[in-house]
């Protein structure tokens, strides 16, 4: 493999720290005492200047006062009372904590604030001066897998990852997962993340998983064999990756079409398909070239030429300016004959964020694209805009939001767009250099879409033929992140708005059937037993909805009016 196709595919695949962040900072030449003794215990000689702790604790309060200021709605996840208490309970640890666990203290209570741009990236900081061990690692859909390594450690390459010292590695990302701020709770964002702070020493020391900076213990498991390695942190090691070995270096398969080109935006026309494949990894205009005129490039050729099908890639897509989205749009709703289901295709993934994500939203509200691939690592409406400001002693960045980004309707609290087939690479479909996506649009076969199923049901009036069609729909690997729950009961609330509540109930009672640990799929149907006037069916119902989750505020109040004027 060339060094520039190596590269590429450290751009796409791996971690964004293994991207950016060639050059690692060591910490070998700062005191040790500084780095790793608790703070309440170091002091300087002067009495005038700030000890340690004294500096941490400025920090703090810098931090406290500044992002409520910075942010456009800091208390949108946590209130302002959770806020102050967590921040409290940190001024009280910091005597007892090492520097590096105050740093990682630092990032969890910015990542508590709930959304992806309000970050303190421990692991990428340059002040934090965390160091790297010399393998990346990703989160496959068959688990945490060695990606690629310095040549020291070859035999690690392919190996999946089982522990970190003596936890498994799914508690380890449990335990990193506070620290990270992924938004609501979106998983994917987490697997884009969560790689670079399990080869972080400091990280892994700081949450007990290790106790040694300097060594770390994994337990791997590789060509059905299971043991123990070292991890020896070398701060001479080659970090330009240059040298380093991949696993896809033995595959006899060509490079995949995505990994091909290391651009911002290009496209290529397959014959054999008759498709044409579009890459976008960012929402930005070239030196020489503006997305607007690319994408201009993009439509004459689809009209000019034998196009079946027409592929969007942005799942390397982290963002830019989301103005620009509009040049996109503009062009595949010119393209006609290319605007259907089953001939326009977006790739999405786990990196797919920011203005990527706006992209997203108009791509499923204005075009007719089928998506494929993981869930986005944002949701539609999210906040935005990240601004920077440095504590002023540790000199740490805190990025905080300043936008909210309403694309989609306000009640749509979707964690990420889920695609429409699911398309997720094991360890073993990266190592052959087997693109997953693609290879399931090569493959695609139409279905109807859930909409469609769910308007022919209320034309046949046919339930327990859509409830048998629903359960298949449910079970198929490619409908693995749609809402099925979700889009019934959306569906059901249309009914109501069209006065139709007889239909919304039947579509109600059978989302109960499909979903009945659901406490929200009964609380529907209790509300539209309520609207049709039967109200202790109605009782029954939000008595079901409480027992399933008894934090349910609406029908908590529901019953206690229902039952006060029963009496």
């Amino acid at each position: 493999m060339s060094v520039r196709s190596f590269s590429r595919t450290i751009i796409r695949y791996a971690t964004f720290s293994t991207v950016i962040l060639v050059a690692v900072f060591s910490v070998f030449g700062q005191d040790p005492n500084l780095q790793y003794s608790k703070l309440g215990t170091l002091n300087h000689a002067g009495m005038k200047q700030k000890t340690e702790l004294e500096k941490w604790q400025e920090d703090l309060h810098f931090l406290a006062r500044e992002m409520p200021k910075r942010h456009k709605n800091l208390f949108h996840t946590i209130s302002q009372k959770e806020f102050e208490a967590t921040v409290d309970e940190l001024k009280e640890k910091l005597p007892k904590l090492t520097r590096n666990q105050a740093i990682m203290e630092f990032g969890k209570i910015v990542a508590k604030i709930g959304d992806g741009h309000t970050t303190l990236w421990t692991v990428f900081d340059r002040e934090a001066k965390f160091n790297r061990l010399p393998i990346v690692l990703y989160v496959f859909k068959d688990g945490v897998f060695v990606q690629s390594t310095s040549p020291e450690y070859k035999n690690l390459l392919g190996a999946r990852i089982l522990k970190i010292g003596d936890t498994p590695i799914e508690k380890v990302i449990e335990k990193i997962k506070p620290y990270i701020s992924i938004g609501k709770n979106n998983e994917f964002r987490l697997k884009t993340w969560v790689p670079n702070y399990l080869i972080s020493p400091e990280v892994l020391q700081a949450l007990k998983i290790t106790n040694d900076i300097e060594k770390t213990p994994f337990e791997i498991e590789k060509d059905g064999k299971t043991f123990t390695t070292e991890l020896i942190l070398d701060k001479d090691i080659d970090r330009s990756k240059i040298s380093w070995i991949h696993a896809r270096n033995s595959s006899s398969n060509p490079t995949p079409i995505w990994l091909k080109k290391d651009e911002r935006f290009w496209f290529e026309y397959l014959k054999q398909n008759r498709l044409l494949y579009v890459q976008l990894n960012n929402i930005l205009d070239k030196k020489n070239k503006t997305l607007r005129q690319f994408f201009e490039e993009v439509v004459v050729f689809a009209k000019s030429n034998d196009v079946e099908k027409f592929v969007l890639d942005i799942r390397s897509n982290g963002g830019g300016s989301s103005g620009l989205n509009v040049a996109i749009i503009r062009g595949l709703i010119q393209l006609e004959k290319i605007d259907k289901r089953g001939k326009l295709f977006v790739i999405i993934g786990r990196r797919t964020f920011s203005a990527a994500q706006n992209l997203v939203n108009e791509l499923e509200k204005y075009t007719n694209a089928v998506f494929v691939g993981e869930p986005t690592g944002a949701g539609p409406n999210h906040y935005g805009d990240a601004r920077p400001f440095k504590l002023p002693n540790s000199k740490l960045t805190v990025r905080v939001s300043t936008l909210w980004w309403q694309d989609v309707d306000p009640r749509d609290t979707r964690k990420w767009k889920a695609p429409d087939v699911a398309a997720e690479a094991t360890f073993a479909d990266y190592a052959n250099n087997i693109d997953t996506p693609f290879k399931a649009i090569l493959e695609y076969n139409p279905q109807k879409s859930l909409d469609d199923l769910l308007t022919e049901t209320e034309q046949t009036k046919d339930f327990k033929s859509l409830k048998t069609t629903l359960i298949a729909y449910k079970n198929d690997p490619v409908n693995k992140y749609l809402n099925i729950e979700g889009r019934l009961n959306r569906f059901g609330y249309m009914k109501i708005f069209y006065r139709k509540v007889d239909l919304a109930i039947e579509f109600f009672k059978l989302n109960t059937e499909l979903f009945p640990n659901s406490s929200n799929a009964y609380d529907s149907l209790a509300e539209g037993y309520l609207i049709n006037g039967d109200k202790q069916l109605a009782i029954n119902f939000y008595e079901k909805s409480l027992e399933l989750n008894p934090k349910n505020r609406n029908a908590a109040r529901q019953l206690k009016k229902l039952k006060i004027n029963k009496k």
